[in-house]
C-alpha cells in the first residue's frame, strides 16, 4: 500500500504563547529548505529556510514572530530574539519529531511577561553539556523534552544567570540527564517559576537542584510546582543526589507531586536545605506522595546555621495532605526553622521516625489533625546531647533537660540496655544504670517505649504540639478521619473537602451525593501507581457535585447525574463509559482552559458529553475511539494517540494556538461522519499553516497554508470530508470517491495553498488520470494532476473556499449543459435570415478564438483545425447568475455563429456546451469583436437539452429592449464598435479610415466582407452613440 502523504505536523498549544499583535510565521526544514531563500519565501511552508540559527539571525524575524521547524535533526542554536520556536513534537524519532542534538541557549536580553522566549513541541537531546541553557528572563517551555545523556552530558535545563525573572514550564520532560533534570547553580537567582504537568525523572544525581553561595547569596522565589512526577532519580545512590533539593527558596508551593525513589537510593526525597540567608519564608508542600523502593527519608526542611556563616533562617512552613511509603523518616525539620505546621498527613507509615523536630531552641511544630502509627496517640522520643562519666549514673546536659520525664527509656552509646530515667534536675538526668563510657555523646534518645513506635522525635530544646490525633488517613475539612472513602463521603457536609483519597482502585460503586472536593495526593496521571481509580463512580442527588482536587480515573462507568468539575491542571481519565443525563436532560462535565481529559481502555466508543468551558487537552488512547454528543472546544491540544474522535453533528473547535498530534494517522484522526466540522480558530499571532487531521472511513487530511489574511476576532476555518463521490462529479471512471468542504468566518483578503490527502480506497479507475478540482456550487475548475506517489493533490491561491475533489479533467464537470441560441450580427446580415460568410471563405477567420485581446479579455483555449462550413465568425458567450453581475466561474466560452444565426460549438453543428456548469437558470450574454453585446432579458433554463432561444424575434428577449432592426421583423446586434469601447462614436470612424482596403481579419471590417471599405462607415453613422446595455460591459 502506498504511503499516505506525510503532512508536516505543526503543533502549537496555548500555555503562554504571547506574540505581537501581528506575528509573522517563518518555516525551517532541514531537508527541503534553503538558507538562500528570501524572508518572504521563508514565510511559505513550501520554501523554508534550512537552519534555525539562520532564521533567528535574519533581520526580518523580529520579537513576537513564530519560527516553525519541521520534523528532523538539527544543531542547537543561540536564541537572541523573543520569538516562538515551534517544532513538530518532542519524541525521539526525527521522522516525526523535531530533535536538536546540541545545546539550545536562551539568550535574548530584556523581555516582559508578554515578550518571551518560547520553545514548544521539540526535543533537545545532547551528549555534551546542558540541553537548554537559560541566560535571560521571561521564558516559556511547553511540550519540550530535554535530556543530557552520556558521561559528558550535564543537565536538562540550567538556569544560568543572576536576577532572572519568570520561567514557565508546561508538559515538559527533563529526563535521562547525566547530572540533573533542572539545575540552578549557586549564582543563579529567579523570581517567578511555574512548572506544571511535567516529569523530572531518571536523572543521574538530582531531579531538580538549586545550590547557594556563601557570599552575596541568591534567591529562588515565587515558585509553584504542581502535578509533576519525579521518578527514579539518582539510581546509583550518589552522595550528592536528592530528588528535589533546594538551598535557596522563598514564597513557594509544591503540590500534587509524585516523588518516587529507585531501588538502592537512600537519599532524601524532598530536601529543602536552606543556606546563608535569614530571609527565607513561606514554603508549602501539599497533596504529595513520596514512595521509596529502599528505605530512606521522605521530606527534610532545614535552615542551616551549622554549615555556613552567615547562617540561614526560615519562617512559616506548611505541609498538608502528604502520604509516604517505605520511608524510615517521613518528615524532619532541622535547625533554624520556625512556625511549622503539619496538617492532615498520614504519618503512620514509617520505619523509624514519623515526624522529627531537630530545630533550634523553641522551634515548635503544630502537628494536629494527623494520623499516627496504629492510629493512636503519638509516642515521643527526645534526643539530646549529654556528658557521660564511666561508672556514673548522672548525665550532665547543656543547656536544659526540658522535655525529658521520669520513666522514659534511655538509649545511646555508653548507656546499658533497659536503662530509664529515675530523676532529673534542670541540667542533669539520673539513670537507672551507670554509664559505660566517658565523654560527650551528641545524640541520646529518651522515650517511653522504644520497642513499639517513635511517632515524634525532637530535641530537648524544642516542641511538637499535637491534638486531635486521628485513627485514619482519610481526613476532611472538619478534621474528622474515616476508614474509607464511602464513610468520608457520608460523614462530610456539602461543600466540604476530603484529603488523602487512597492511590488504589476503589472497588464497587462510589456515590457522591453532595457537593464535595476530593484530593488524592500525587501526580496520578503522570505516575499511574499514584492514581486513584474508581471502579464505578456515580455523582447524583440534590446539590451533588464532584470537584476534583487532583487526577482521578474511572475504570468502568461514570454516571454524572450532577456536575463533575475537573478543575485546574487535573486530568479526568475515563477507561469505561460516561452517562451524563438526568431526567432526560444532559448534565455537563465542567472543564476549562487548564482541565484535561484522557480516554483510554478497551471499552466501546466513548460518548463524550457536553464539556462546559471545553478542555485544555483531550488525549485518546482507545482503539474504539470517542464520539461527540455536543460541541467541544480545546484550548491547547488534541492528542490522538490511538483511535478516532467522531464528530457526528457537532463541531470540534481548536483555539487560536491549539494543535493536533496524531503520530499514527491511519488509525487516529478526526472523523467527520456527519455535519460536524473540525474548526480551527485563528488570530493575527497564529501560525499560518495548520493540518486538518480529518477523515471519513480513512485518513484524508488537508494542510492549509495562509499566505495572507485579514482577521477579525473569532475568525475560524471549518473542514469536513466525506468518503463518497461528490454529488456533482460526473465521472464514471478515474475519480476520487471523496470530497472536502470548508466554511469560514471572519477571514477576509486571504489566499491559501491547500494540500489534500486521500487514501488508496478513495481511488476509482486510473489514479494518474485524476486531477484536483474545485466545485463552486455551479461549475468545476480543475487544477494539476494528483501526486500518485504520495496520494495528494494541491490547490493553490484559493481566495474563496468551495468544495474539493478529484476526477478526470474532462469528465468531472461534464454536466452536458448547453447554450442553444440564435442571434444575428447587423454587419454581415444580407436578408432572408442569412449572413454573409466572406471572411470564412477567404480564410481570414483565425483557428484560435480571438477574444483574449478583445474588450472581453477572455483567455480561453478554444482552437480548431479548420473553420467549419457556414460559419460567419467567432462570438463570445458568458452566463451569469444575476443580470447585473459577472460571469459565473467557468461560465465563459468562445463559439461560432453560423450564417442562419445559430450559435454552435467548435464542431460547427451542435449547441455550445458549457463544461462544468450545473444545469440551472442563467442570463446569457453574446458578444462580438466589433458589435455591441446583448444579454437575455431574463434568465434562461439551461440543461442538457436547452430549448432554442432566439434573440432576433422580439425586443422583449433582449436586456434593455434595444437591438438593430434588420428588416422583415428581424433583429440583430448593433455593428460599429470598431475600437472595442462598448460605445459607437466618432472614434470608430478613425479605425475604419486607418484600415481602408485592409484584407485581413480586422476590427474595421464592420460588415465582415473581408475588406475594409467605405461601405463600413454607414454602420457607425446609423448607430452613432449607441452603447452596450449589458451591465458591466
Amino acid at each position: 500500500m502506498k504511503k499516505i502523504y506525510n503532512f508536516l505536523l505543526i503543533l502549537f498549544a496555548n500555555f503562554i504563547l504571547l506574540s505581537s499583535a501581528q506575528s509573522a510565521t517563518f518555516y525551517v526544514n532541514a531537508v527541503t529548505g534553503s538558507n538562500g531563500n528570501s524572508p518572504s519565501q521563508a514565510t511559505n511552508i513550501e520554501t523554508p529556510w534550512q537552519s534555525v540559527q539562520h532564521a533567528i539571525d535574519n533581520a526580518s524575524v523580529v520579537d513576537g514572530d513564530n519560527v516553525v521547524i519541521a520534523a528532523g535533526t538539527y544543531p542547537g542554536f543561540n536564541l537572541t530574539k523573543r520569538i516562538n520556536i515551534i517544532g513538530a513534537w518532542k519524541g525521539s524519532n526525527p521522522v516525526l519529531n523535531t530533535v536538536f542534538n546540541t545545546t539550545v541557549t536562551l539568550n535574548a536580553p530584556g523581555g516582559t511577561s508578554s515578550q518571551r522566549m518560547v520553545l514548544k513541541n521539540l526535543r533537545v537531546s545532547v551528549t555534551l553539556g546542558d540541553a537548554i541553557d537559560m541566560r535571560h528572563s521571561y521564558v516559556t517551555l511547553e511540550n519540550v523534552f530535554a535530556s543530557a545523556t552520556t558521561s559528558s552530558g550535564v543537565n536538562g535545563l540550567r538556569v544560568n544567570r543572576e536576577n532572572l525573572t519568570d520561567l514557565m514550564i508546561e508538559s515538559c520532560n527533563f529526563n535521562n540527564c547525566n547530572y540533573a533534570g533542572i539545575n540552578f547553580p549557586s549564582f543563579a537567582s529567579l523570581d517567578g517559576f511555574i512548572m506544571r504537568n511535567s516529569t523530572v525523572s531518571e536523572n543521574g544525581y538530582f531531579g531538580i537542584v538549586a545550590f547557594q553561595r556563601r557570599n552575596d547569596p541568591t534567591m529562588i522565589e515565587n515558585v509553584n510546582i504542581s502535578h509533576c512526577a519525579f521518578v527514579n532519580n539518582n539510581p546509583t545512590n550518589q552522595v550528592q543526589g536528592h530528588t528535589i533539593y533546594f538551598e535557596k527558596l522563598r514564597n513557594s508551593v509544591f503540590e500534587n507531586l509524585s516523588v518516587v525513589m529507585p531501588p538502592g537510593n537512600i537519599r532524601i526525597g524532598i530536601d529543602i536545605n536552606l543556606l546563608a540567608r535569614l530571609d527565607y519564608s513561606n514554603i508549602e508542600i501539599r497533596n504529595t506522595r513520596v514512595f521509596r523502593a529502599t528505605p530512606g527519608s521522605g521530606i527534610w526542611v532545614q535552615a542551616r546555621n551549622d554549615l555556613f556563616d552567615p547562617p540561614a533562617s526560615l519562617e512559616n512552613v506548611t505541609l498538608r495532605g502528604l502520604t509516604f511509603d517505605n520511608c524510615d523518616t517521613l518528615i524532619a525539620f532541622n535547625r533554624q526553622v520556625n512556625n511549622m505546621t503539619v496538617d492532615k498527613c498520614d504519618l503512620s507509615n514509617y520505619l523509624v521516625y514519623g515526624l522529627v523536630n531537630y530545630t533550634d531552641q523553641g522551634g515548635t511544630i503544630n502537628a494536629s489533625n494527623n494520623k499516627w502509627k496504629n492510629g493512636g496517640t503519638p509516642d515521643t522520643t527526645v534526643i539530646s546531647g549529654g556528658l557521660l562519666v564511666n561508672g556514673s549514673n548522672i548525665i550532665s546536659f547543656m543547656p536544659s533537660t526540658s522535655g525529658i520525664f521520669i520513666g522514659m527509656g534511655i538509649v545511646g552509646p555508653g548507656i546499658p540496655p533497659n536503662t530509664y530515667v529515675t530523676n532529673r534536675s534542670p541540667n542533669t538526668i539520673t539513670m537507672s544504670n551507670p554509664a559505660t563510657a566517658d565523654g560527650f555523646i551528641p545524640q541520646i534518645g529518651f522515650a517511653f517505649n522504644f520497642n513499639t513506635s517513635t511517632n515524634l522525635v525532637r530535641t530537648s530544646l524544642n516542641f511538637i504540639n499535637y491534638s486531635n490525633t486521628l485513627p485514619n488517613s482519610i481526613i476532611n475539612q472538619a478534621n474528622v478521619s474515616f476508614p474509607d472513602l464511602a464513610a468520608a463521603i457520608s460523614g462530610t457536609t456539602s461543600g466540604g473537602t476530603i484529603w488523602n483519597v487512597p492511590d488504589s482502585t476503589i472497588a464497587g460503586t462510589t456515590t457522591i451525593d453532595k457537593n464535595l472536593t476530593l484530593i488524592s495526593p500525587g501526580a496520578g496521571f503522570l505516575f499511574k501507581e499514584h492514581q486513584t481509580s474508581f471502579d464505578n463512580l456515580v455523582v447524583s442527588g440534590a446539590g451533588a457535585q464532584f470537584n476534583m482536587g487532583s487526577d482521578f480515573a474511572v475504570l468502568n462507568n461514570l454516571t454524572a447525574n450532577n456536575l463533575v468539575r475537573i478543575g485546574p491542571d487535573n486530568t479526568l481519565s475515563i477507561l469505561g463509559s460516561i452517562s451524563s443525563v438526568l431526567d432526560g436532560i444532559p448534565v455537563p462535565i465542567e472543564g476549562g482552559n487548564r482541565s484535561d481529559m484522557f480516554i483510554g481502555g478497551t471499552s466501546s466508543t466513548l460518548i463524550v458529553p457536553h464539556i462546559e468551558n471545553g478542555l485544555r487537552t483531550l488525549q485518546i488512547n482507545r482503539a474504539n475511539g470517542a464520539s461527540l454528543a455536543d460541541n467541544l472546544g480545546l484550548s491547547r491540544l488534541l492528542f490522538l494517540q490511538n483511535g478516532n474522535i467522531t464528530l457526528n453533528t457537532f463541531n470540534l473547535s481548536l483555539a487560536n494556538d491549539a494543535s493536533i498530534f496524531n503520530p499514527f494517522p491511519t488509525s487516529s484522526f478526526v472523523e467527520t461522519n456527519g455535519t460536524g466540522n473540525l474548526r480551527k480558530y485563528y488570530s493575527s499571532a497564529s501560525l499560518t499553516a495548520f493540518n486538518y487531521a480529518i477523515g471519513k472511513g480513512a485518513y484524508s487530511p488537508v494542510q492549509v497554508f495562509f499566505s495572507q489574511w485579514t482577521l477579525t476576532p473569532g475568525a475560524y476555518l471549518d473542514a469536513n470530508t466525506k468518503n463518497v463521490i461528490h454529488p456533482y462529479n460526473n465521472c464514471t471512471n478515474d475519480y476520487l470517491k471523496r470530497f472536502w468542504t470548508f466554511n469560514q468566518s471572519g477571514i477576509t483578503s486571504y489566499s491559501t495553498n491547500n494540500t489534500f490527502g486521500y487514501d488508496n480506497g478513495d481511488i476509482v479507475g486510473t489514479e494518474a488520470n485524476i486531477y484536483g478540482a474545485e466545485w463552486n456550487g455551479i461549475s468545476w475548475t480543475t487544477f494539476s494532476p494528483v501526486n500518485a506517489a504520495g496520494n495528494f493533490f494541491k490547490v493553490n491561491n484559493v481566495t474563496a473556499y468551495k468544495e474539493y475533489s478529484g476526477g478526470g479533467q474532462f469528465c468531472i464537470g461534464d454536466f452536458g449543459t448547453v447554450i442553444n441560441i440564435k442571434v444575428y450580427l447587423e454587419g454581415p446580415y444580407i436578408g432572408g435570415g442569412l449572413m454573409r460568410t466572406n471572411i470564412n471563405s477567404d480564410g481570414l477567420i483565425p483557428s484560435a478564438q480571438p477574444y483574449n485581446t478583445s474588450q472581453y479579455n477572455y483567455n480561453g483555449t478554444e482552437t480548431v483545425g479548420s473553420i467549419p462550413a457556414g460559419v460567419v465568425d467567432w462570438v463570445y458567450l458568458e452566463i451569469r447568475s444575476s443580470d447585473n453581475g459577472v460571469a459565473i466561474p467557468g461560465g465563459r466560452r468562445a463559439a461560432f455563429v453560423k450564417e442562419d444565426g445559430s450559435v454552435v460549438d467548435l464542431d460547427g453543428l451542435n449547441p455550445v456546451k458549457i463544461t462544468g456548469i450545473l444545469p440551472g437558470n442563467y442570463y446569457v450574454v453574446v458578444g462580438h469583436r466589433n458589435h455591441l453585446p446583448i444579454m437575455s432579458a431574463n434568465a434562461l433554463a439551461l440543461n442538457t437539452s436547452s430549448p432554442l432561444f432566439d434573440f432576433s424575434t422580439s425586443l422583449l428577449n433582449v436586456y434593455g429592449g434595444e437591438e438593430a432592426a434588420l428588416g422583415s421583423g428581424v433583429l440583430g446586434m448593433y455593428s460599429g464598435d470598431a475600437n472595442k469601447s462598448f460605445l459607437i462614436s466618432a472614434a470608430d470612424y478613425t479605425v475604419v479610415t486607418n484600415n481602408l482596403l485592409s484584407t485581413i481579419y480586422n476590427y474595421g471590417d464592420l460588415n465582415l466582407s473581408g475588406v475594409v471599405t467605405a461601405a463600413d462607415y454607414p454602420f457607425i453613422t446609423r448607430n452613432l452613440l449607441k452603447s452596450s446595455n449589458v451591465p458591466n460591459f
